[in-house]
C-alpha cells in the first residue's frame, strides 16, 4: 500500500531530499582520506625535512644568546665551501657573497638543537637586519627582534611583516666534512620585500 492516498498526492507532496545524506557521505570519506594521509606521511615529516637529517650531536641553547661568528668561505668549482666543524664549534656563523647584481648577500649557517644544519640567507625582510642570534630555542633578528622557531623558521613574535619573510634555506650538502652550497643559489638571491 502506497503512503499516498491518491495519485495526485504523489506529485504534490514535497519529496525528501537525499542531498544531506550525500554531503554527509562525502564528508566522511574526505575526513577518512585526510586522516589516512596524515598518518601515513608521519604528520610532522615536512618540518623534520626542512633542514634535513641531523649531521652533528644535539645541543641546547636554553639560557644562552649566541651571536654570529664571522667566517670567510672558499668559492671553488661553482660551490661555496665551509668546514662543518667550524659551524659545529661556533653554533652560528655568518659570511657575505655578492649576487649577480653586485649586492652583498648576508648568509648564515647554524646548528639546530636537534643537530640539523641550516645554511641560507640571513636577511630579515623588510627591516633589512643582516644578523641573527640563537636565543634559547629561537632564532632572533638582532635588528627588529623578530623571533622564529629555531628548527623550522615558524614566526613566533615581533614584526609581522618581517615574520612573513623568514631566512631562505639554500639546500646545502655535506661532502667529507665540508658544507657545500651551490653558488647559483646565492647569485640568484633577491630581496623579497
Amino acid at each position: 500500500m502506497s503512503k499516498y492516498t491518491n495519485k495526485k498526492d504523489q506529485f504534490t507532496q514535497p519529496q525528501k531530499s537525499k542531498l544531506p545524506l550525500i554531503i554527509a557521505s562525502i564528508g566522511v570519506v574526505l575526513i577518512a582520506a585526510i586522516v589516512f594521509v596524515m598518518v601515513t606521511s608521519g604528520g610532522d615529516q615536512e618540518t623534520i625535512n626542512y633542514f634535513g637529517e641531523p649531521v652533528v650531536e644535539s645541543r641546547s641553547y636554553i639560557g644562552e644568546v649566541i651571536a654570529m661568528t664571522v667566517i670567510e668561505p672558499v668559492i671553488e668549482d661553482d660551490k661555496v665551501l665551509i668546514p662543518l666543524q667550524t659551524v659545529n664549534e661556533n653554533n652560528i656563523v655568518t659570511f657575505e657573497i655578492a649576487n649577480d647584481q653586485g649586492e652583498l648577500v648576508p648568509l648564515m649557517a647554524y646548528i639546530t638543537p636537534s643537530g640539523r644544519l641550516f645554511v641560507g640567507s640571513s636577511m630579515c625582510e623588510p627591516c633589512r637586519g643582516r644578523t641573527f642570534s640563537l636565543a634559547g630555542d629561537t632564532l632572533l633578528c638582532d635588528t627588529c627582534r623578530t623571533t622564529y622557531t629555531i628548527e623550522d623558521h615558524e614566526f613566533i613574535s615581533g614584526a609581522v611583516a618581517c615574520g612573513s619573510y623568514p631566512p631562505v634555506n639554500m639546500n646545502p650538502t655535506i661532502n667529507q666534512g665540508t658544507i657545500e652550497i651551490d653558488l647559483q643559489e646565492i647569485l640568484s638571491w633577491r630581496i623579497r620585500a
